[in-house]
């Protein structure tokens, strides 16, 4: 397997998790960083023995030595900064959600598909060994017929410690930060055939800082998510099914998990390496590779369909963005 060398656009705080599993890895060189601030991409690149930094990301869509972006900026600014790469021929692995709002996520999809390169969204829990062995399980028909689905993900953070949580002009609040991981999961296991959403949320300053939101499936099947900046609750997720359901403790970063079935719980670890960050890695490693432009794994059509499902829940709860394609 050919070695990929990696740029890093946007040193921020999900960058440090990124760098520090790309080094973990001998398919990843991390050879470049970029940002709009040379003084933040040096740090950057000194504490994770970075070779090269540049401060725009044009300048790290033009190096011929860079194959593949990481693009960590805030998820505002993925689509612009995506693009600069694509253009390039680069391919670009964006953190979550890759877009904010459908238009701008079917605009991405095409640049990538338009200069034949590689795309993927991070949503590294769909790579996760416990992640993988409970769709495995549920596939098998350990827990017999999905029929219901719980998954929350919420958290209680104030203004000063991360504002643009609170700022619309910077797509705040609760459903794009973490409810993206609650509707992934949801889409993990019960498919993308939803036939109605609901939704309910609190508002504040043009943010959601709660929003419950309920989806029923042509299976019939019903998923429960939540997500919150202003609520502490525990972040699991549950599967029921006629025979049994399964319990995921912390289930976006799951390392193991509890199956009941009548009086009998069993419970199965897998730990995953370093962080959890690798498996998404070498998923983009392995199909760059391959010369597969997404991954089967995680495809662009079920990042889409979670996008449009944010897009709808959002409209039900009274949050709009004052950005491009919001009124598309």
């Amino acid at each position: 397997m050919k070695q990929l060398r990696f740029g890093i656009a946007g040193p921020g705080n999900i960058a440090r998790k990124f760098a520090s599993a790309a080094k973990n890895l001998a398919e990843v060189e991390l050879y470049a960083v970029a940002s709009r601030s040379r003084e933040r991409a040096q740090d950057f690149a000194e504490k994770y023995d970075i070779p090269v930094v540049f401060d725009s990301y044009e300048a790290m869509a033009a190096s011929p030595e860079v194959d593949c972006v990481y693009v960590a900026t805030p998820h505002p600014f993925h689509k612009g900064c995506a693009e600069i790469f694509l253009n390039a021929k680069k391919h670009v692995i964006s953190e979550k959600p890759l877009c904010i709002n459908r238009a701008q996520t079917e605009a991405l999809i095409a640049s990538a598909k338009g200069n034949g390169v590689f795309l993927m969204e991070a949503m590294w829990t769909r790579f996760l060994p416990a992640i993988k062995e409970v769709l495995a399980l549920i596939g098998r028909g350990e827990i017999g017929e999905v029929r219901g689905l719980t998954a929350d993900f919420c958290y209680n953070i104030s203004y000063n410690e991360d504002s643009k949580m609170f700022k619309p002009e910077l797509a705040g609040g609760g459903t794009l930060d973490v409810g993206v991981y609650a509707l992934h999961f949801a889409a993990m296991v019960l498919g993308t055939a939803v036939t109605d959403i609901s939704a309910m949320g609190v508002v504040e300053e043009g943010c959601d800082c709660h929003m419950q939101a309920l989806l029923q499936y042509e299976s019939g099947a019903i998923a429960a998510i939540s997500s919150a900046t202003k609520l502490q609750k525990p972040a699991d997720a549950f599967v029921y099914g006629t025979k049994g359901y399964i319990r995921i403790p912390d289930f976006y970063t799951a390392s193991g998990f509890t199956v009941v079935k009548g009086e009998k719980a069993e419970e199965f670890s897998y730990p995953y390496l370093g962080n959890g960050f690798e498996g998404e890695i070498l998923e983009v490693v392995r199909c760059v590779n391959a010369g597969q432009k997404e991954s089967a794994i995680h495809p662009l059509a079920r990042t889409l369909t979670v996008v449009k499902q944010m897009d709808e829940i959002r409209k039900r709860i009274g949050v709009r963005y004052p950005l491009p394609g919001e009124n598309e």
